[in-house]
């Protein structure tokens, strides 16, 4: 590396300040490093989302994402040398593409895969191109006290990929028409291939932003550890000063020679004797090194846990702190990067104890949409509110039925009309037959979890009839007939004496 070229002013800074860096190295060469990335990743990921979508199946696209090292070498490459000042373009990429990205990638593909230092650690073995135990003892260097943050990146780079692909697709559900009526659990549960290549879009659009800014994060913590460990700084203020000396140096003998030159006499030339500055330049250089560039004056904060006479009748919750502050935290340690000076096995204890309240939570969820906890001890059932996204609560039910599905369809709202009688239908239902209903059931899940639990009685029967004209008129868009509407309205309005004949 020519420090000399580096576009960036190489000196010690904490980790975030050097992400913050590599935030500015991708926000500079933006245009220049997302044409890289399609360069190598569109056309594999294309193929991959296309096998899914005919299949079925999210494997292709798992396998494209557990590639995401050999699509990040490209990456590296461009901005190690775009920092020093030679912008590789994308033909020179695919030329070098074998000598960047093959060192160290088996390992990057296999047991080093779910490393969270990987954004880090790639430094070493594509820029470095180590191997063996040369490669593990410079990755222990690099890798010592103080923490460079690389596996905190990680960890905020995945939140920040899955939050943006997330908010992506729910944009894209809520510019849905609303003549659809679609759920939320139509889109992430019954997922078609259509729903599959839209959300995979969805993803590759975030990795078109994540994944270069990712790189480059981890790119600058790489030269933030190297200018702390060998003084990069140290070695480039040496450089400017011997220039600028050397350059006053030469402008002084210059003026010098041009005013003493008519004065001195020839046989003198010889035995004059330049002025000696080494004390002077010795002087200066010492300034230099004590200056707060190159010696900065660093305060450390540390936690002690204070001794008590009487031990055992501690809690369990003062000797978990008592451990944590006393046993997992870096006792040896100079200095410690973290913002509230907080050990890293506490942030770490904090992350997987919510991780796994998370987990329990979205389980739980998911069980009550596909109803497996309605089978538990109590069997209090609780009728729901809407099904499918109609509100079947009495107070918002029109009091006179005929006379709200004769407006609708004096309107030529076939559609308004059905939802009126499919609201007051599913309501009356059941309150009579009530059964356990998961939030966002559908009227198909409604209807089939009423057949498993009442059978095939008259007023279900008359449901079936009632969700296939609806599903007929309001999702595929062909509506029924009025006197069909008209028909099943008076059915409705029978249905106690048509059932109590029927009994």
């Amino acid at each position: 590396m020519e420090l000399e070229k580096a576009s960036a002013r190489l000196a010690p800074r904490s980790p975030w300040q050097a992400a913050d860096l590599g935030t500015q190295f991708y926000r500079h060469w933006a245009g220049s490093i997302t044409r890289v990335w399609l360069l190598f990743t569109a056309v594999p990921y294309a193929l991959l989302l296309t096998m899914a979508a005919l299949n079925n199946s999210l494997w292709p696209l798992f396998i494209f994402w557990w590639l995401k090292p050999l699509w990040e070498r490209p990456l590296l490459a461009f901005y190690s040398h775009a920092l020093f000042g030679e912008t590789l373009t994308l033909k020179a990429l695919l030329k070098r593409w074998r000598h960047y990205a093959l060192p160290g990638l088996a390992g990057q593909l296999t047991w080093r895969r779910l490393s969270p230092m990987r954004s880090f650690n790639a430094c070493v073995w594509q820029l470095e191109q180590v191997k063996g135990d040369t490669a593990s003892q410079r990755l222990k260097v690099l890798n010592s006290y103080p923490s460079n943050r690389a596996g905190m990146l990680t960890l905020l780079v995945l939140h920040l990929e899955q939050f943006m692909t997330l908010g992506l697709m729910a944009l894209l559900y809520m510019l849905v028409p609303w003549q659809f009526n679609l759920e939320l659990s139509d889109w992430f549960y019954d997922q078609s291939a259509l729903q599959l290549v839209i959300s995979g879009l969805c993803f590759y659009l975030v990795l078109c932003v994540t994944e270069p800014l990712y790189v480059a994060c981890g790119f600058a913590l790489y030269l933030n550890k190297r200018t702390w460990l060998e003084g990069w700084d140290l070695q480039l203020g040496l450089s400017r000063l011997g220039k600028r000396r050397q350059a006053a140096r030469n402008v002084i003998g210059a003026l010098l020679l041009v005013v003493l030159l008519p004065f001195t006499k020839p046989a003198s030339a010889a035995s004059a004797q330049p002025p000696t500055t080494g004390k002077t330049e010795q002087q200066q250089v010492i300034e230099l090194l004590a200056s707060p560039d190159f010696m900065p004056l660093q305060e450390k904060t540390e936690r002690q846990w204070i001794n008590q006479d009487d031990s055992e009748s501690e809690s369990l919750m003062e000797k978990i702190w008592r451990f944590l502050f006393d046993n997992l935290d870096d006792e040896n340690a100079e200095t410690n990067s973290t913002p509230l000076n907080i050990p890293d096995a506490l942030l770490w204890t904090i992350f997987w104890a919510l991780f796994i309240a998370l987990a329990l939570w979205l389980i739980l969820k998911v069980a009550n949409q596909f109803g497996l906890r309605g089978h538990s001890t109590r069997n209090r059932t609780v009728i729901p509110t809407h099904v499918a996204g109609l509100d079947i609560r009495k107070r918002n039910l029109p009091k006179n039925l005929d006379r709200a599905v004769e407006q609708a369809l004096k309107a030529g709202d076939i559609r308004g009309a059905l939802a009126v009688l499919m609201r007051t239908s599913l309501a009356g239902i059941l309150a009579r037959h009530p059964v356990p209903l998961a939030a966002g059931s559908t009227e198909q899940q409604c209807l089939r979890t009423l057949q498993e639990h009442h059978g095939d009685s008259l007023p279900i029967a008359y449901l079936q009839r009632l969700t296939q004209a609806w599903i007929t008129t309001a999702w595929a868009h062909r509506p029924v007939s009025a006197e069909q509407v008209r028909t099943l309205t008076q059915h409705w309005q029978q249905m106690d004496r048509l059932e109590a004949n029927h009994a």
